[in-house]
């Protein structure tokens, strides 16, 4: 593999993880449309705060 592509599996983990592990967003324990969304919901607010403070 490439160090380029390494790279941007790693940016994409952290993405996807950074929300999970900080523990901003919990994993939903079933499928439940409630469940999921409260999990959309606390992503996307744990990104938009992120942002915020960076800008």
């Amino acid at each position: 593999m490439k160090i380029v592509t390494i790279i941007v599996l790693v940016v994409i983990a952290l993405f996807v993880l950074l929300p999970i592990l900080s523990g901003n967003a919990s994993i939903p324990e079933d499928l439940s449309p409630i469940e999921i969304g409260d999990f959309i919901k606390d992503y996307v607010h744990y990104w938009l705060t992120a942002l915020r403070r960076v800008f």
